[in-house]
């Protein structure tokens, strides 16, 4: 690969500040090779652990090789795997039994909080499965179910509304406790209600499993169990699903005390078999090309680039990362890793979708609270940018898991469009130009950096971070997207929010909120929802392996 950059200054592109030096103009034919060649149909929207997700990898690692990066990953090589959970697939034995075996999954399939087994008994009809003392109701009222299989209605006696007076028993997770608190040893579930969102067989998200078999039926096949009337045999078989991602990392060493970390994910949407895609359709390549080989282009382009420039005092780490999408689990694979402690990390720059600035030349930066040392900003002419920034170091990308760890943050970002997670994000779409035009921005930043040492770290004001907008309430915590065991795994408190108020630390992992017992991120919304402004309530958390009660007021 040719030199990009020489050492000539056009007048032009000189800067405000004298601090930093700029370079010819990026080549822009090379950013579009690398987008068009990861945003190809062959690559097949580079799911993390398919077949497209290893010929993207193996196609930066050769870009890094051409460009004399040092193998950083595992072994001596550019890869670093890391275990990605998928979800849970549908095992082999998913059927009823009644009179007829049934195992059509379009009419009867597990539920998602469903766990595993085959059981036969009694079917009984237990209305709608609601306990709700505050009302007088109960449909367990004179009924037997200790052994037997309930078959329960979703929805409630009045409906699915927001009004409904039985709103706050009208939850699945809570109808299926209820039952095996009744001896149920299977619940079937059926739906008569046109306005209820009935769960559909998609196991794409890591749910929490409950101990007995859970099967959803079309409601003809209930009129079927209830013509019947006679013992019912129900089989459910869900499986997890772990797959391996790669993170792609090559290594500049200058020698230098602290590195610098320049990354940007690679993985996207498959075929949309990852949670997130927006497009309702049959099955379709997702190219992802603005998210995000546009990042991937930039920082090989610009590992060039401080390849060969005079930029030595600190080193340079750049990390192609896969898992993104599915809830960042190779930025979290790496600064999790042994590998992590072989750097002294100063500070960590992150391309994610940068292959859309518009004709405002507006660009997104995101994280400038994580550092003083980011007014250097302010100080930038280049492209005639124009600069919208964020205070947070928190975001739903891979600068997220440094930030976590006390390591500044910048999040490059050119905004969203009508494309976003859908097949039609293609390499025609992207504006190479811009791309160029941030990447210059980017050298001149680290040049403007150069010679301050190790910057400096400082916490960001956090709002909003559990999705507050869909709750009256926040804890102020940032989970664990990646957490797959029981519980709700907390990766970061905001200061000055009730969780951190009350004593609620990064790892701990919430159980219980008051008396409402939280499996996953799931039954976490499910509770938070349940809570209003100034209530208090108990929250149990697992620390070094103990449980441990903290009071919170929201």
């Amino acid at each position: 690969m040719k030199k990009l950059f020489a050492t000539a200054i056009p007048v032009s592109l000189l800067l405000i500040s004298t601090i930093a030096t700029f370079a010819q103009a990026p080549d822009l034919k090379a950013i579009k090779q690398h987008v068009e060649y990861l945003a190809a149909d062959a690559l097949e929207g580079r799911a993390t652990g398919s077949k497209g997700e290893q010929v993207a990898a193996a196609y930066i690692a050769e870009q890094f090789s051409a460009l004399g990066l040092t193998p950083a990953g595992s072994a001596n090589t550019f890869l670093q795997e890391f275990d990605a959970h998928a979800g849970k697939a549908l095992g082999a034995d998913n059927y009823l039994i009644a009179g007829e075996k049934l195992e059509n999954i379009t009419i009867i399939y597990p539920h998602p909080m469903s766990g595993n087994g085959v059981v036969t008994g009694k079917l009984v009809k237990v209305g709608f499965g609601i306990v709700a003392p505050t009302l007088n109701y109960d449909d367990y009222a004179n009924v037997d179910l200790k052994g037997n299989i309930a078959l329960i209605q979703l929805s409630s006696p009045d409906g699915t509304h927001p009004h409904s007076k039985y709103i706050d028993y009208n939850d699945e997770r809570l109808k299926i406790k209820s039952a095996v608190e009744k001896g149920a040893i299977a619940v079937i579930f059926y739906n008569e209600d046109e306005n209820y969102e009935v769960p559909v067989a998609d196991y794409r998200r890591t749910t929490a499993a409950e101990s007995i078999p859970v099967m959803i039926v079309d409601k003809s096949v209930a009129a079927q169990l209830i013509a019947n009337n006679n013992n019912c045999t129900v089989s459910t078989s869900l499986n997890p699903v772990i797959k391996k991602g790669h993170n792609v990392i090559g290594y500049i060493d200058n020698n230098a005390q602290s590195t610098i970390v320049i990354g940007a994910h690679y993985d996207h949407l498959g075929h949309g078999e990852i949670e997130g895609s927006l497009y309702r359709g049959a099955p379709a390549i997702h190219n992802g090309a603005d998210d995000n080989a546009s990042g991937v282009s930039l920082i090989i382009e610009l590992a060039e680039e401080l390849k060969n420039s005079s930029l030595k005092n600190n080193n340079y780490l750049f990390i192609a990362f896969s898992g993104e999408e599915m809830g960042l689990f190779g930025s979290k694979a790496f600064v999790n890793s042994t590998a992590m402690q072989n750097y002294q990390i100063n500070y960590m720059l992150n391309y994610d979708m940068v292959g859309r600035l518009d004709s405002t030349n507006t660009i997104i930066i995101n994280g400038v609270g994580s550092s003083t040392n980011w007014d250097v900003l302010n100080n930038i002419q280049s492209g005639n940018l124009k600069l919208k920034t964020t205070e947070s170091g928190i975001g739903p990308s891979d600068q997220t898991s440094f930030y976590l760890k006390d390591i500044p943050v910048l999040h490059f970002f050119t905004g969203s469009h009508n494309e976003y997670h859908k097949p039609t994000d293609d390499a025609n779409l992207v504006n190479y130009d811009g791309i160029g035009k941030i990447l210059s921005y980017s050298y001149v930043l680290i040049d403007s950096l150069n010679n301050e040492g190790k910057i400096n770290f400082t916490k960001t004001k956090e709002e909003n971070n559990d999705n507050a907008p869909r709750f009256t309430v926040t804890l102020g915590i940032i989970p664990d997207y990646a957490y797959s065991e029981k519980g709700m795994r907390i990766d970061g408190v905001t200061e000055g929010k009730p969780g951190s108020i009350a004593g609620i630390l990064a790892g701990d992992i919430v159980i219980k909120m008051g008396e409402i017992e939280v499996l996953d991120m799931m039954s976490y919304m499910q509770a938070l929802s349940k809570f209003s402004k100034g209530q208090k309530t108990m929250v149990t958390v697992i620390r070094n392996n103990a449980e441990l009660q903290l009071e919170v007021q929201f």
